[in-house]
């Protein structure tokens, strides 16, 4: 079951095309923002990444992990939305910050599983603000696009709350047995070597 779960998340990795994060289904509310974060890749590869880290790390980091990364990217989607409406010169230089901030966050989340518990918890929980920031801020910018930003906005939280609980399902099996570990270990450096080729 475990080496099953892992194989799964193996080939959404390896043989999902990498469609643009921000290619949305409409935007018209609840649904479109529950889907948003498994459209693009780079974002459904981030918020599962999360999960698995969090499952490795255990004890409290299961919860505290995945909480603060919907907290950081509610508070990022308020200043997108912002941005957007009232700051719109500033436009153009956040996308290109939000988005390397989210290519980094495939990397480094890829590597911190890869790794498994050799990063100290306060590193992981700054990087986790970071991120979960940037993720937001991506959504927070189409928010004001969106023909309902309020479900919309509650779609995307709850969307990636189910990618991150989905995360720590897998990671949670994986690190039962020795082998199932290092696969999944494998398969964080091959999220990570996958983060490298969209900087590339």
């Amino acid at each position: 079951m475990t080496l099953n779960i892992v194989i799964l998340f193996s080939s959404i990795l390896f043989f999902t095309f990498p469609v643009s994060a921000h290619t949305f289904t409409g935007m018209i509310g609840f649904y479109d923002g529950l889907s948003h974060p498994v459209l693009g890749i780079d974002h459904f590869l981030a918020m599962v990444s999360v999960g698995i880290v969090s499952a490795q790390i255990g004890g409290r980091a299961i919860w505290t992990i995945p909480a603060t990364f919907v907290l950081m990217m509610i508070f990022g989607g308020a200043i997108g939305m912002l941005v957007e409406v009232f700051f719109f010169d500033l436009e153009e230089l956040t996308f290109i910050v939000v988005e390397y901030g989210i290519v980094f966050s495939v990397i480094l989340l890829g590597l911190a599983i890869a790794i498994e518990k050799k990063i100290s918890i306060n590193i992981i929980m700054i990087f986790i603000c970071i991120f979960g920031l940037c993720h937001g801020l991506a959504h927070g910018m189409e928010m004001p696009w969106a023909a309902n930003p309020i479900l919309f906005a509650l779609g995307f939280a709850s969307g990636t709350a189910t990618l991150h609980l989905f995360g720590v399902g897998i990671g949670s099996l994986a690190i039962k047995t020795k082998f199932s570990s290092i696969v999944l270990r494998i398969v964080g450096f091959g999220c990570a070597l996958f983060g490298f080729s969209l900087l590339i």
